[in-house]
């Protein structure tokens, strides 16, 4: 018998073996609505950690007879954002006189909860209602932990008949000291195309950063001096819905520099995170991030959102940075990078707060049950929104009754090498041609070894 064929039988059955090996699968208990057909379920976290496919292909929901049940994935659930609008104190900035100190030399007077009373400077105060080139406003107190976000500043100013044009800066600060630049603008109210009927071209909105910190107090300069006759801070809010959800984090730091300089970490699945607070470990620490994320360990890193975070202690309390917020594709992996320029957060563990919109499954309750809800084997049969609901509008899926999903639990389910090959997907193909042909290559290599040494022998 020939090396080969001695080699050939074991090579074979190692092949089968990778086939036949049982797939990791994570799976959790089902409780439906009785006697609905049609239900829709959230999908727990552990399950989409443990689902190994692209899209969460692998994730399917069976029956008692272990029979895959019609599905289809729910679209994005519709957005849950409210707005109100609210007027904001403002105080002509002085302009500075002759050889004055600049703003150093600006005095404001606050009371004991921070608002705003007076502000003045030693040039001669422009009288009541004139026009400034610059103006402060206040936030209020709460700007810093509401659960609502700054969107937009809404201006309202005197305009000549002729109209006018504004070019708009905003600076930000938390002490009336420190300012730093946040966002600009320009402004125009000018008659139209239909100037005879009243019509007006008119853009009166500043849109705040997402990612920019809303501290109290805002400095707002304009190019030409106006005279505001008002000012609305646009503020929007989440509302808590059950399409959302919140987890804790904990992003490890790197190695490489000591501080770290960049914390990462491994959902070991894909994730749709939205929504982060960051929990800075020392009080009165502020750092300029980037969040980023990527599908794998052997794909480049892309930024998904700039922030500054902060955590100041002013006025007897504590003031937090508002959550970090955005819309990129789900992702295993994630990383905290701190900007070129920004301090060091320390050499330990960053920890965080995450929302996080769980995907949904809308599905047909066939068969027997219990059902259940499986993640880590062959790729799912999947239907669209239209095929399994007739008459599909838009939200439908969301007014369907809701099955929950219990405890999620490892399994390992074993399969004959025939199902393997059969449910395999074209990647499963790849890789196990690829084994096929080093374990060929090898027992060829030892044919040829034994030939040479044969040669050699009788030679």
């Amino acid at each position: 018998m020939t090396l080969l064929q001695r080699l050939a039988p074991g090579a074979a059955a190692w092949i089968w073996a990778l086939a036949a090996s049982a797939a990791p699968t994570a799976q959790a208990p089902l409780t439906l609505t009785a006697g609905e057909g049609l239900q829709r379920v959230e999908i727990p976290l552990d399950l989409l950690r443990a689902s190994s496919r692209e899209g969460w292909s692998d994730l399917q929901v069976l029956n008692a007879q272990g029979e895959a049940v019609p599905q289809a994935w729910a679209l994005p659930p519709p957005s849950q954002e409210r707005e109100r609008s609210a007027p904001l104190p403002r105080f002509a900035w002085p302009d500075p006189g002759p050889g004055d100190r600049g703003d150093a030399a600006v005095q404001v007077q606050v009371d004991a909860q921070g608002a705003i009373v007076r502000i003045q400077g030693p040039a001669t105060t422009a009288p009541e209602g004139a026009a400034s080139g610059r103006w402060l406003l206040d936030l209020g107190p709460d700007a810093h932990r509401s659960a609502e976000w700054l969107a937009a500043l809404e201006l309202a100013w005197e305009v000549p008949s002729e109209g006018s044009h504004l070019r708009a800066r905003v600076d930000a600060s938390a002490d009336l000291k420190q300012w730093q630049p946040v966002t600009d603008a320009a402004l125009l109210d000018v008659p139209g195309v239909g100037a005879a009927s009243g019509e007006r071209l008119v853009q009166r909105r500043i849109e705040w950063p997402a990612a920019a910190p809303a501290l109290r107090y805002l400095r707002l300069s304009l190019q030409p001096p106006a005279r505001l006759t008002g000012v609305q801070a646009l503020w929007r809010t989440r509302e808590a819905s059950a399409a959302s959800a919140t987890t804790p984090l904990r992003f490890e730091p790197e190695a490489g520099t000591s501080p770290p300089r960049a914390w990462s970490l491994d959902l070991g699945g894909a994730v749709p995170l939205r929504e982060l607070r960051l929990e800075l470990p020392q009080r009165n620490s502020v750092a300029s991030l980037v969040l980023e994320q990527r599908a794998d360990d052997k794909t480049p890193w892309r930024a998904v959102a700039r922030f500054t975070a902060y955590r100041l202690d002013r006025d007897g309390q504590e003031w937090r940075s508002p959550p970090v917020r955005w819309t990129a594709p789900p992702a295993r992996h994630w990383r905290l990078r701190l900007e070129e320029r920004s301090p060091a957060l320390g050499s330990g563990a960053l920890e965080a707060t995450a929302v996080w919109i769980p995907p949904q499954l809308v599905f047909a309750a066939r068969g027997e049950p219990p059902f259940r809800l499986v993640a880590g084997g062959p790729v799912a049969p999947s239907l669209t929104l239209p095929q399994l609901l007739p008459g599909y509008e838009s939200g439908q899926e969301y007014r369907l009754p809701q099955a929950v999903a219990g405890p999620v639990s490892l399994t390992q389910t074993p399969q004959s090498w025939r199902e393997r090959l059969a449910q395999a997907s074209a990647a499963d193909w790849r890789r196990w041609a690829l084994w096929a042909v080093l374990v060929l290559a090898v027992a060829a290599l030892a044919l040829l070894a034994r030939r040479l040494m044969r040669d050699i022998q009788s030679s």
